[in-house]
């Protein structure tokens, strides 16, 4: 699992810092080929410990025997669950599974008109 935690620096200053945020990315398949599916959580209020097993609890992901096999994308007042599809894990790195995963979550959309 990548754990990816968001810190609002107030004037850069590192004793200040406060997290605004986390997103959980977790393997849930990978075929032969390469290509990987992963379970996305993005927590959008405090506490940000734990995303990932918060969807869990909420039905937004799903396991059998401790593997996570589903999720089902939406969106409620502290969670964004998605599906992010189709990444390589070897010809892509963590950066661009992170933006397949901020598209998952759909922030591409909210962001095409200022």
């Amino acid at each position: 699992m990548i754990r990816i935690t968001f810190d609002l620096l107030p004037g850069g200053d590192e004793l200040r810092s406060c997290t605004i945020g986390i997103m959980e990315i977790a393997n849930i398949r990978t075929g032969l080929d390469g290509f990987a599916d992963y379970a996305v959580v993005l927590k959008k209020t405090p506490p940000f410990a734990g995303a990932l097993r918060q969807a869990w609890k909420k039905g937004k992901v799903g396991c059998d025997d401790n593997m996570l096999n589903s999720v089902i994308a939406g969106e409620d007042d502290e969670l964004i669950t998605a599906f992010a599809t189709g990444h390589h894990r070897t010809r892509r790195g963590v950066y661009d599974l992170l933006f397949r995963a901020l598209v998952a979550c759909g922030l591409d959309k909210r962001n095409m008109n200022p």
